[in-house]
């Protein structure tokens, strides 16, 4: 059979299946960049594709190269799955259903909208493994055989929770989310959230700083340094075995003063060391200083 009879025999059989360039119907890949983005109607959820090898000046009829309509994936009706809607003017490259002649995106450049939807969970991350070793042979290990490093930044996400884990060997940050709790974990210093308590659990310090004010708490000791404290409160309570309190002026005012121990004999302050009156004769007695 002669090339030319071949030829012919496959223009018939091709017939209205060609493209002008001579590809079939359907098998070529037109890159262009996004003209339009549908946000209502019938075209909805669409996006129309200007071709990059039509020139309007150097075409007779407008919308030469011009796709409307095309779809940005070929399962455009699903309910879970990748779902990605390129951005105003980005590249993409588009394909042809030969059967129904619907178009749809198969890459792009930039996108607008990235939408993952799973019935079970979602893994999104970085997970570094062993770098490849050639050798005379080839390969030492295909590439399902290195192993991890340790090293990764993953995101998992199921229906209740969302983990995000930064690992470096076997040290990092764990921190999970849930509908009635949030835990932070580095080391062995963990933070839980919930709808009504802060926990802080820790073997080392604890430090909160709002502009010139720190409160530490470290090694058993609590330390507050501020240019200005103010505490109002129904009932106070100080305890333990040195509790001092320093300042240029400290004053304590309103209902009553109670001690205890043994007042110190300077004669200064509300309690005397006499025990008897010089005046009257009578006993002085009790801890108790009203009226301060």
């Amino acid at each position: 059979m002669s090339g030319d009879f071949r030829r012919a025999i496959r223009d018939i059989a091709q017939k209205n299946l060609s493209e002008p360039d001579g590809s079939l119907v359907g098998t070529r890949k037109i890159s262009g960049y996004v003209a339009n983005i549908h946000e209502d109607g019938e075209l909805a959820g669409t996006i129309d594709v200007q071709e990059f090898n039509y020139d309007t000046e150097e075409y007779e009829y407008e919308g030469a190269g011009y796709h409307e309509g095309v779809k940005v994936c070929a399962t455009q009706e699903n309910g879970c799955g990748v779902l990605i809607m390129p951005l105003m003017f980005s590249e993409v490259v588009i394909v042809q259903n030969p059967i129904d002649m619907s178009e749809y995106v198969i890459a792009w450049s930039h996108a607008k909208t990235v939408a993952v939807k799973s019935h079970e969970g979602i893994e999104i991350g970085v997970i570094e493994h062993e770098p490849f070793q050639e050798t005379e042979e080839g390969l030492q290990k295909d590439y399902d055989e290195l192993e991890e490093t340790g090293n990764k930044a993953v995101t998992t996400y199921d229906k209740e929770t969302i983990r995000d884990e930064v690992m470096a060997g076997e040290e990092g940050l764990v921190e999970e989310k849930k509908p009635d709790k949030k835990t932070i974990q580095v080391g062995d210093t963990k933070i839980t959230i919930d709808g009504a308590n802060v926990t802080v659990e820790t073997s080392g310090n604890v430090t909160f700083k709002v502009g010139g004010t720190e409160i530490a708490e470290k090694d058993g000791q609590v330390s507050i340094k501020t240019d200005t404290a103010k505490v109002e409160a129904t009932d106070i309570t100080a305890k333990g075995s040195n509790v001092t309190v320093n300042g240029s002026q400290v004053k304590i005012t309103g209902g009553t003063l109670t001690t205890q121990g043994a007042a110190s004999a300077d004669m200064n302050g509300p309690y005397t060391p006499i025990k008897i009156c010089p005046f009257s004769g009578a006993p002085h007695c009790g801890s108790q200083v009203s009226g301060t």
